[in-house]
């Protein structure tokens, strides 16, 4: 069970080549989690057609910001990957990279810039889906430890301006 959990959070991983559309209608926040409740943000044209804009795999992320001189440090953005998650899927198929945003920090509270550093927290060896779903970074944090989660660098960094907090 662990191996096929594996192998699918490898496949998802794999499709980061894949260029397609936003999985959020135009206009419409994304969600995602902050210290037990659910906040709202925006991806800078995320529901464009702008092929200059960094996609992983059928999802537009807007502006990649790896490659640029930002002095201050991107705060995490937990992307909680696994068959149990209920935010967000590939537009059109509700099975494909479900998935929940968890984030670090928020407006009004430190460190929060903005930009995020996304990483992937994918099914580790004792996961369990009656843990989902996870609404905080401590919640992912313990869950690291516990070895449900196992974390993965996404390898970029995006702006999504949070509202709320």
């Amino acid at each position: 069970m662990f191996g096929k959990r594996i192998a699918r959070a490898g496949a998802a991983v794999g499709l980061a080549l894949i260029v397609a559309t936003s999985g959020v209608a135009a206009g419409e926040p994304e969600t995602a989690w902050f210290d037990g409740h659910q906040v709202g943000f925006r991806i800078p044209a995320g529901d464009s057609s702008d092929p200059n804009q960094y996609t992983f795999a059928c999802f537009s992320v807007g502006p990649d910001l790896s490659r640029t001189n930002r002095s201050a440090p991107a705060p995490i953005m937990y992307v909680v990957v696994n068959d149990y998650a209920t935010g967000h899927h590939c537009p059109g198929d509700p099975t494909l990279l479900r998935h929940d945003h968890v984030l670090t920090t928020a407006p009004g509270h430190p460190g929060y810039t903005a930009s995020w550093t996304i990483v992937l927290a994918l099914p580790g060896p004792k996961f369990d889906s009656a843990d989902m779903p996870y609404t905080s970074a401590a919640a992912v944090q313990a869950g690291v430890d516990a070895g449900q989660l196992v974390l993965v660098n996404a390898g970029f960094r995006t702006v999504a301006p949070v509202s709320g907090g």
